[in-house]
C-alpha cells in the first residue's frame, strides 16, 4: 500500500514591499511600528499568516503606498489569506493588486496559487500563462503551472514546465522534487528516484524529497534504504506523520513488526483518525499473533468509514486467524465480489463455523479460468485433486498459496498430520506479507504440537 499521498511541495512567492519614507534607524515609536508592519507584510521576523495580514492591512490603510508598492502589499496579504485556506479573500486581494498594476507578474502567480487550491486548475494555468508572458524567466511560475498540469494528469506538459524551471534555476529543489512526482506517477520510477536525489542535493533539508525517495526505495524492495530516507525526513520534521506512516509500512514489509507498531502508534498519537496507520498497525499485530489488537485496529477503521471493504476484509481475516469463524464469515460476506481471496476465506470460515457454505461456483465464474487462483476454486469444487492443484501452481507464490488452501482442506477433512505438513510448507514458502502465510501460522498454532 502507497502510505501517503505525496505532497506537491509547491511554494508561494511573496514580493518584498519597498519601504516608503522609512529610515533605517532612529525611528520614532510610530515609525518603528510602521517598520514592524512592513517586515510582517514582507513575511519577515517569523511572521505568522495573521501577522502578515495585519502588517499588510496597516500598510494599505496608511495611504503611504501607491502603484507597484501598494499592489505588492495586496498580493502579499492575499498570499497570507491563502496560507489560511481563505482562497476567496486571497483572490480578491490579488484581483486588486492586478487592477493597480496589471504587469505585476507576482500577483498573477499568487492568484493562480489560490485558484489551484480551490481546484480550478484551468483558471490557475491561465494566470500562470500570464505571469510567464510578463516574466519569461519566472521559474516559480513554470514550477507551479507544472503542478497544475500534473493534477490534470497531463504529465508531458507538467514535466516540460519543470524542465523549464530547472533550466532557469538549476538549483531549484522544488522543481526537481515535483518533476520526480510526475515521473513517479507516470511509471518512470528510476527517473523519479534520480530527481528526488537531485532535489536533496540542492536542499539537504528537504523532508518531502527524502520521503518521496523513500517511497520509491520501498516499492523497489530496498527497505533499509527506504527506512534511512524516512529517518532523514523525520529528523528534519519530527511531526511529519506521512514519514512515520511510510517508515512503519517499510518495517511491515521488512518483517520488523515491533518497529512498525511503534511508528504507526506515533502517527495515531498525532491523528487518531488516520485509517492507513490503523490498517498498517493491524497487519503488524496480525503478524505477531496479537489478533485482539489487530481486530481492534480494523474496528477503528470501520468506525470511521463503515463501508471500507478493505477494513472489513482485514477484520474478517483477523477473526479467521483468531478462530472466530462465524465473525470472519460475517465480515467476509461483505467483500468486494471481484476479489477471489475473501470468497475462499469466507467458504473456509463458514465451513469451520458449521454454516452452510456459500456458492463457490458463482464466485469461480467471476474469474478467468486461465488465471490464478481459479485452480483453488476447482479443487474445492471437486473438479481437481490435490496433485493437479499443485501442478497448476506454476509460480512460487502460487504454489505457496496452493499449499495453504490444501492444508485448510485437509483440516476440514480431519487429517491433522497432512494439514500440518502442508501448512508448514506454506509457512516456509509464502512471503510474509501474504495472508496465506499469516493464516498458516495461525492454523499451526491451533493444531498445537
Amino acid at each position: 500500500m502507497q502510505g501517503a499521498s505525496i505532497p506537491f511541495a509547491g511554494r508561494y512567492l511573496r514580493a518584498i514591499v519597498v519601504a516608503s519614507g522609512l529610515m533605517a534607524g532612529g525611528l520614532a515609536p510610530a515609525a518603528a511600528q510602521s517598520a514592524q508592519q512592513l517586515r510582517w507584510c514582507n513575511n519577515e521576523d517569523g511572521a505568522t499568516s495573521d501577522m502578515a495580514i495585519d502588517g499588510c492591512t496597516a500598510l494599505i490603510k496608511s495611504g503611504n503606498y501607491s502603484g507597484r508598492n501598494l499592489a505588492i502589499a495586496y498580493t502579499n496579504r492575499g498570499s497570507a489569506y491563502d496560507d489560511k485556506r481563505d482562497e476567496d479573500r486571497a483572490i480578491a486581494d490579488h484581483d486588486q493588486a492586478i487592477r493597480i498594476d496589471p504587469k505585476l507578474d507576482l500577483a498573477y502567480n499568487n492568484r493562480a496559487n489560490a485558484y489551484g487550491r480551490k481546484g480550478e486548475a484551468d483558471r490557475a494555468i491561465a494566470d500562470y500563462d500570464t505571469a510567464i508572458r510578463l516574466n519569461p524567466k519566472f521559474a516559480m511560475a513554470y514550477n507551479n503551472r507544472g503542478n497544475n498540469y500534473r493534477r490534470k494528469r497531463d504529465y508531458g506538459r507538467a514535466i516540460a514546465d519543470y524542465d523549464a524551471a530547472i533550466r532557469i534555476n538549476p538549483k531549484f529543489a522544488d522543481a526537481y522534487n515535483n518533476r520526480g512526482i510526475a515521473y513517479d506517477d507516470s511509471g518512470e520510477k528510476d527517473r523519479a528516484l534520480a530527481d528526488y536525489t537531485s532535489a536533496i542535493r540542492c536542499d539537504p533539508k528537504f523532508a518531502f524529497a527524502y520521503n518521496n525517495r523513500g517511497l520509491i526505495n520501498r516499492e523497489k524492495g530496498e527497505y533499509d534504504a527506504a527506512i534511512a530516507d524516512f529517518d532523514k525526513a523525520i529528523a528534519i520534521n519530527v511531526r511529519y506523520t506521512s514519514a512515520y506512516r511510510n517508515r512503519g509500512y517499510a518495517y511491515v514489509r521488512k518483517g520488523d513488526y515491533a518497529q512498525a507498531i511503534l511508528d504507526l502508534t506515533i502517527v495515531l498519537a498525532i491523528d487518531d483518525r488516520d485509517t492507513e496507520a490503523y490498517a498498517g498497525r493491524g497487519v503488524a499485530y496480525e503478524k505477531t499473533g496479537d489478533y485482539d489488537s489487530a481486530i481492534a485496529d480494523f474496528e477503528s477503521i470501520v468506525a470511521i468509514s463503515p463501508q471500507d471493504a478493505t477494513a472489513l476484509n482485514n477484520r474478517g481475516y483477523a477473526h479467521f486467524y483468531r478462530g472466530d469463524f462465524a465473525d470472519a464469515a460475517a465480515d467476509l460476506s461483505r467483500a468486494m465480489p471481484t476479489d477471489p481471496y475473501p470468497s475462499l476465506f469466507r467458504f473456509l470460515a463458514q465451513s469451520r463455523a458449521g454454516q452452510t457454505a456459500f456458492d463457490l461456483e458463482s464466485a469461480a465464474q467471476r474469474i478467468n479460468s486461465r488465471d490464478w487462483p481459479y485452480p483453488v476454486f476447482e479443487f474445492y469444487l471437486g473438479r481437481l485433486d490435490a496433485e493437479a492443484l499443485l501442478a497448476a501452481a506454476q509460480k512460487p507464490e502460487q504454489r505457496c498459496e496452493a499449499l495453504f488452501y490444501l492444508g485448510e482442506w485437509l483440516t476440514l477433512q480431519g487429517d491433522r498430520a497432512g494439514a500440518r505438513q502442508r501448512l508448514e510448507e506454506a509457512v516456509g514458502s509464502c512471503p510474509k506479507s501474504f495472508i496465506e502465510h499469516t493464516g498458516a501460522q495461525a492454523e499451526l498454532r491451533r493444531l498445537g504440537p
